[in-house]
């Protein structure tokens, strides 16, 4: 690592130098060792790619059409069990994707440098979280060939969305989410566009020159774009937050027993939060170990960075989780006793 003179004549300032995550090399050079690793392609990301592909298509073909054919019975959803796998993948995707808005937004509303190394892994999860998300809405429709009924459009057979179905909610709410966050990730990705436009020969200069939108990086093009992802920044916030609270409204408004607290707004936010920061680091983890030069830009100050913030996500979880106990304690209804009771005494008592 090239270092300067006046680091050289101290040396205890390179190693501050490093744990402030300053660095020392030209933007030239650090984007040739970027554009290296992304034409640089392995035999070992070709199968496992390949591998991947496999089990998507068996998973469409072979194990969706045998349910469709079959009904949503095989699944272990029957009367009164409406519910199951599905509404656990959705759950635990839209959690995964808040992570990388968290991350990145909130950390760019307050200033804080470490960010820019992995938030691009961190808004990249968000999108692709949000569209295994709603994906898995129409799994859970059943006669997934008629979904166009949730859609909200003039028709001469007078079929109106029903918007007191939990449905409509995840529907409404996962596009709204979907679309604001696959803008705030396209913002910050133009320049890197260009960058790659101004490095890359063929098909890949051409994709690369559409994408950029004819960035060339003067300073009133930067100062639009840094305005457009501050005012981004602000606003996705809100919108993360409503979105799972309207997936943690499909359960408290629902009549089953213990489901109906007021504490699960804020306590799948929370759990969201926490699910998803872990899976930001692993996402880390595995880019760092097996992308060239990524060890570089991806360093352990950025893995404790993360730590310390999933700590502190993980207290506040542990407060909301004993609190949803104490809520169904204090609330008192019947149904509620008699579950509490039954779990510490068994059925014997």
């Amino acid at each position: 690592m090239t270092v300067t003179a006046n680091a050289q004549s101290h040396p205890h300032e390179e190693d501050h130098r490093e744990h402030l995550m300053f660095d020392p090399r030209p933007r030239g050079e650090m984007n040739d060792m970027v554009m290296e690793s992304m034409h640089t392609t392995s035999w070992k990301f070709w199968v496992v790619a390949g591998f991947l592909t496999v089990v998507v298509l068996v998973c469409l073909f072979a194990v969706w059409g045998y349910m469709i054919s079959e009904g949503l019975g095989i699944t272990g959803l029957r009367r009164p069990n409406y519910w199951g796998a599905f509404i656990v993948n959705l759950v635990f995707w839209i959690g995964i994707s808040h992570a990388g808005t968290f991350v990145s937004a909130l950390l760019r509303v307050f200033k804080a440098e470490f960010r820019r190394p992995f938030t691009r892994a961190a808004e990249l999860m968000t999108t692709f979280g949000l569209a295994t998300a709603g994906l898995t809405i129409f799994l859970h429709l059943g006669r997934v060939w008629r979904a166009y009924w949730m859609f909200p459009y003039p028709n001469q057979r007078g079929l109106w969305p029903n918007f007191h179905s939990p449905l409509m909610w995840d529907f409404l709410a996962i596009n709204t989410y979907l679309l604001a966050s696959t803008m705030y990730l396209f913002l910050p990705l133009i320049p890197d566009m260009a960058m790659a436009r101004d490095r890359s020969e063929g098909w890949r200069k051409k994709a690369y020159r559409i994408l950029a939108l004819g960035f060339r990086g003067t300073e009133g093009e930067w100062t639009h774009l840094h305005k457009a992802m501050g005012i981004f920044a602000y606003a996705i916030l809100p919108v993360m937050f409503s979105v799972h609270t309207i997936v943690a409204w499909d359960f408290a408004v629902a009549t089953r027993p213990i489901w109906n607290s007021t504490i699960y707004g804020p306590y799948f936010v929370i759990g969201a939060l926490l699910s998803g920061i872990g899976a930001v680091g692993m996402v880390l983890a595995v880019v760092r170990g097996t992308m060239k030069n990524m060890k570089y830009f991806i360093r352990p100050e950025h893995f404790d960075a993360l730590g310390k913030l999933l700590l502190i996500i993980s207290m506040s979880w542990a407060y909301f989780f004993f609190n949803d106990y104490i809520i169904q304690w204090y609330g008192g209804d019947g149904i509620t006793r008699f579950l509490l009771a039954f779990h510490e005494e068994g059925p014997a008592g």
